[in-house]
């Protein structure tokens, strides 16, 4: 099975970040995961939808909350990468032959980033995670993978679910 996932994470409080997204589920599941100092969230909608334009609008109103990275990798073979601070994308790693090629970032994050672009996209996103403080077990998840968890009745009683 191919796989793809999509994952948000933002530093910033858990009660804070179910706040936010109250009303940016799209109609459908959003789970998060507390991860401080980060909240990592996982959009059904936007996991489905697989629009890099779509994810980076929603990491960009995200990181008004605080710094937020996304991961996306689709089919195994495309990766997407984006830092966002204030309201701004500050940096993108995107690779692929559906998402084409771009690398951009301040001078400090490029030789982090560059090193990721050599990388299969999913052993991308476990090496950058933990430059950020992430746990890449977190990064490289999806709403698809949680879902499966919840089902075999493996998530974690700290994880909320909202519709």
């Amino acid at each position: 099975m191919v796989r793809s996932f999509l994952s948000f994470h933002v530093e910033a409080p858990l009660e804070g970040v179910a706040a936010w997204v109250e009303g940016r589920t799209g109609g459908a599941g959003v789970y998060l995961v507390p991860d401080p100092p980060w909240t990592s969230l996982y959009h059904e909608a936007l996991e489905a939808e697989e629009n890099p334009e779509a994810v980076q609008a929603f990491l960009r109103e995200l990181s008004r909350l605080g710094r937020a990275l996304a991961f996306l990798v689709q089919a195994e073979e495309d990766l997407l990468f984006l830092l966002a601070e204030g309201g701004e994308v500050v940096a993108e790693l995107r690779r692929g032959p559906e998402l084409g090629e771009a690398l951009w970032a301040p001078e400090d994050l490029r030789p982090l980033l560059e090193g990721a672009r050599a990388l299969p996209p999913e052993q991308a996103v476990r090496a950058l995670a933990p430059r950020f403080g992430l746990h890449p077990d977190h990064a490289a998840l999806g709403f698809l993978d949680l879902l499966e968890a919840e089902e075999e009745g493996g998530l974690p009683e700290e994880v909320v679910y909202l519709e």
